[in-house]
């Protein structure tokens, strides 16, 4: 996976930043959940979507904090792509991925 190898590539902290993004930009789409399907479908995405969140900050704190203890890059990706699948946001996660990588990218 092309979001993979480009993560990886990154030192720490432009990881941490990367998984911020993806996390802000996730509660943006979160805002449409209470208009699409029942209850209980909206029930099941918005902790589908707090479990992307809860991950991805977890992650970002390792990442800022130093801490070796954490999933691989390979594995918190992969992860996080997974949870955003059942979640029913996985396009906007890619985006969301593809937005924040390329601007790290650019930085300098």
């Amino acid at each position: 996976m092309d979001i993979v190898r480009r993560f990886a590539a990154l030192p720490d902290e432009r990881k941490a930043r990367v998984l911020g993004k993806v996390s802000f930009y996730l509660t943006i789409s979160a805002r449409g959940v209470p208009l699409e399907g029942d209850c209980q479908t909206q029930r099941d995405r918005l902790v589908a979507i707090n479990e992307f969140e809860h991950r991805a900050l977890s992650q970002m704190l390792s990442y800022l904090n130093g801490c070796k203890e954490r999933y691989s890059d390979e594995d918190i990706v992969n992860i996080l792509t997974h949870v955003a699948e059942s979640a029913g946001v996985l396009q906007d996660v890619t985006k969301a991925f593809e937005d924040a990588l390329s601007e790290s990218e650019t930085r300098d």
